[in-house]
Formats: C-alpha cells, structure tokens, sequence
C-alpha cells in the first residue's frame, strides 16, 4: 500500500509544478471558461494514453523500459525516434524546472538577505542542490516526494483559502476576443500533464501490476486536474484581467508571476505561502522527470559498462539542461512549449502505435471505442504540432 500510495503522490507530484506555476501566465488572455475545457480535454487525452501503454505491459516484463519496448513493437526507426523525443521532452523539461527553480531561489535571496545573484548562479544553485538526491533512487525520490508533496498541499491550500473568498464573478467571465490565445496556450497546458514519462519507472517500481497501475494514473493524474480548476478559479478569478496583461507584458516569465502576486496581493502571509509552493511543485516536477531521464539512460545504454555506471548516468541527466539553463536563464516558457512536441509523440501517439501492434501480435481485437479514441487523439496530436510549430515561426 505505501508503495501505491508513494506510485501516487509520484505521478501527481511530477504533474503539478512548474506548468502549474506557468498556467496563469499563459492563460491571463484566455479566461476561465476555455481554460477549464481546455484542462479536462487534455487531462482525459493523457490519462487514457497512460492507461495504453500500461496495457502493453500486459505482453511485457515490468524490467523492460521504454527503449526496450520501442525496439521491440516499432524497430530501429521507431526506438530512436522515441529516444530522441523522450531525451528532448526530458531535457527540456528539466532545464524548464532548473530556471524556475533558480528564478524562486535568485527573487527570495533578494528580498529577504538582500544577496542578488545571477540569473546563471542561481539556475547552477539549484540544479547542484537539489539533483544529488537522484543519485539515491526511486525509495529516497519516493520519501522526499512525499515530504515535499505534503508541504505543497499545505501551502496551496493556505493560498485557496485565503483567496477564495476575494473571487469576482466578473473576472471569470472574462473571453477572448479570438482564438488566438486560446490556441497559444495549448502546448504549454498539454506539457503540464506531462507524467507520461515516469511510467515505466513506476511499473518496475509496483512489479508490473496492472490493476494498481492503472489506478496509480487515474487516481495520480486526477488529483492535478481537479488542483489546476481550482488554481486558475483562484488566480484568474481574484486578479483583475488588465492589471495581469500589463504585468505579465513586462515579465512574460515566472518572474512575473511572481511580481503579480507580490503587487496585488498586500499580505506576507501569501507570499511567503506562494513562495513555498512554487519552490515544492518546482521540487517535485524537478525529482520526477529527473528520475524517469536518469532510468531511461540506463536502460538506453544497459549494454555500454560506462552508462550503467549510476554516476554517469547522473552526469548525463544534469549536464545538458544546466548548459541550456546557464545560456537561456529566463527560458521557462521557453522550454514548457518546445517539450509540448515530444510529448506529443511519446504519450500519444507511441502507445497508440505500440499497444495496436501488441494487440496484433497477441491476436486481440480493437473494439470500436478504441477506434474512436484513437481518432480524437491522432486530431488533438496534429493540432498540437502545428500550433506549437506555428508559434514557434511566430505566425500564432
């Protein structure tokens, strides 16, 4: 039981932070309405996609990882596309938590030791704090979650409460006047669900067990979905919609979520409340990816001596997100849109290919709400590439 529990808080853990912390800033010219369909399509999208490739695991050693299974249903092509998209998404996920994280730790020693520090000397601060603790494995990262996972509860719950009671109607009824910043915010949201790649680390972890597995995403991708309705009811609907443009148009960043709490909010209690939040969701997201890259390496070089080495996989964990955090230190928004695309291939559209080729083997029919799932999801796919492609050429 506390391994499921711990399975849990792991994938809820991962799932809440720093694209939690990043939806009121992408969301501030969207309003309310759109933003809660937006969160459960996409919430539903993901837990179904968790589901499938547990399912795969059905004809599958809970030992195998991603790689394992990649090479196995879609050969050479498809193992190195998903290890190419699975080290970018990672990747670029890490170095989106090492700059958020680094931005909270650079704004709270200033405003309470008075120590300003580089945007670069507190991404580097961060990263050497707080990803050692990879280096213990999954029972340490479990505990540690759970501590974390706990503070941050307490703190956003602190937050709600005192919060709650300020909502105007009016700012929830806030629309857009296109769906231009509706789509905008797609990738970014889609990213905030992105537990996807703690699964194979969390099969191993439970032995395989696929009724508890599947409940672990159910329950574990849930409880963010209905903590994200709640935050941007809280957040959306207590600041007025100008004042949160003007701000944000200044500091597009976490920065500046910061600074819109700090400048309409005139009470210690929530910003010192929201400050440890931020640095718990940023923690837990930060320990969960870390972990499922760190197990990923190892088990895509399990046949080279040197990346079965524990330290060397933790040099290949850290090294390249740190690099991108030294060179692009405020490129938290950044580095949430371009993961939105790997994500795309390795939770929707792998487990869709890898379960129909296992079903095929295993001579087991597709029902025809599969076929219809697996339709809505090829859609939501494509729309998601082409927006972030689009954004990315700044035609969106």
């Amino acid at each position: 039981m506390q391994r499921f529990i711990g399975s849990v808080l792991i994938v809820a853990g991962t799932t809440i932070g720093a694209g939690m912390l990043a939806m009121p800033i992408v969301s501030a010219s969207v309003g309310f309405g759109f933003m809660t369909l937006i969160l459960f399509t996409i919430w539903f999208a993901m837990c179904y996609t968790s589901i499938l490739l547990v399912n795969v695991y059905k004809y599958n050693s809970p030992n195998d990882g991603l790689n394992t299974l990649t090479h196995k249903y879609l050969g050479n092509t498809g193992a190195i596309i998903t290890a190419l998209s699975m080290l970018s998404l990672m990747y670029a996920l890490i170095s989106a938590y090492i700059t958020g994280g680094g931005e909270i730790i650079k704004t709270n020693l200033y405003n309470i030791l008075n120590i300003d520090i580089s945007a670069k000397q507190a991404a580097l601060l961060f990263a050497v704090l707080f990803g050692g603790i990879i280096l213990l494995g999954t029972k340490v990262v479990d505990l540690s979650t759970k501590v974390v996972f706990t503070i941050k509860i307490i703190f956003l719950g602190i937050i709600i409460f005192i919060l709650l009671p300020n909502i105007k109607v009016s700012n929830l009824e806030y629309l857009p006047t296109s769906t231009l910043p509706i789509l905008a915010t797609i990738p970014v949201i889609f990213t905030s669900f992105g537990f996807y790649v703690v699964i194979p680390s969390l099969v191993n972890y439970l032995h395989g067990d696929i009724k508890k597995l599947k409940w672990v995403f159910i329950i574990g991708s849930s409880i963010p979905l209905v903590l994200y309705i709640i935050w941007e009811l809280t957040i959306l609907g207590t600041i007025e919609n100008g004042i949160f443009a003007k701000i944000l148009r200044d500091n597009a960043g976490l920065e500046g979520l910061l600074s819109v709490i700090r400048n309409v909010y005139d009470s210690n209690i929530i910003r010192i409340a929201f400050n440890i939040f931020a640095a718990a969701a940023i923690l837990t997201s930060f320990w969960g990816v870390a972990l499922a890259l760190n197990d990923f390496i190892k088990d895509l070089g399990k046949r080279k001596s040197y990346i079965k080495n524990n330290f060397s996989a933790i040099i290949l964990t850290f090294t390249p997100p740190i690099i991108f955090s030294l060179f692009y230190p405020e490129g938290f928004i950044l580095a949430l849109g371009y993961a939105s695309i790997s994500l795309v291939i390795l939770a929707l559209v792998m487990p869709m290919l890898m379960l129909r080729k296992a079903q095929r083997e295993n001579k087991v029919k597709s029902d025809l709400l599969q076929k219809i799932l697996f339709a809505f999801l090829w859609i939501l796919s494509i729309a998601i590439v082409v927006i972030q492609i689009t954004m990315s050429m700044e035609l969106l």
